[in-house]
């Protein structure tokens, strides 16, 4: 499978700019696993086959998890859920792609529609968004 190699990464001037505004790197010191969770949105065949990039987070997000379960964190798996058809999304997508993306999470059990690469360990949280952010507030 081609991987195309996750580049990302933060520009110095916003380093220095987090520097001068809190006189540190970063917001936080310390981090208790026992209180942090991994968010992780959309890793579904629908935003995974078809994009290199997107792939190679992958092994990134794999490793953050298995660190973070072992250091007895929370991992939670946020799906796309199929959701109602809506006139605006048809308007403003189209009703051929509106409809594309409606139904972009999968369907059937929710483990079986993340992306065949993740292991979901039984302490994992799996949830569906019923909107397009998981941070809409009643929506996942």
């Amino acid at each position: 499978m081609d991987r195309m190699t996750h580049a990302w990464r933060i520009e110095d001037r916003e380093y220095q700019r987090h520097e001068s505004r809190r006189g540190r790197r970063h917001a936080f010191t310390t981090v208790a696993p026992h209180r942090t969770a991994l968010v992780v949105i959309d890793m579904v065949p629908f935003f995974a086959e078809e994009n290199p990039y997107t792939r190679g987070i992958v092994p990134n997000i794999a490793r953050l998890a298995d660190a973070l379960r072992q250091a007895g964190g929370l991992v939670a798996w946020v799906l796309p859920g199929a959701g109602e058809r809506s006139a605006v999304k048809d308007e403003f997508l189209g009703p051929k792609v509106a409809e594309m993306f409606r139904r972009s999470g999968g369907e059937g059990p929710l483990r079986s529609r993340l992306w065949h690469e993740f292991e979901v360990d039984d302490s994992d949280v799996l949830v569906e968004k019923t909107a397009a952010s998981a941070f809409f507030p009643g929506r996942s």
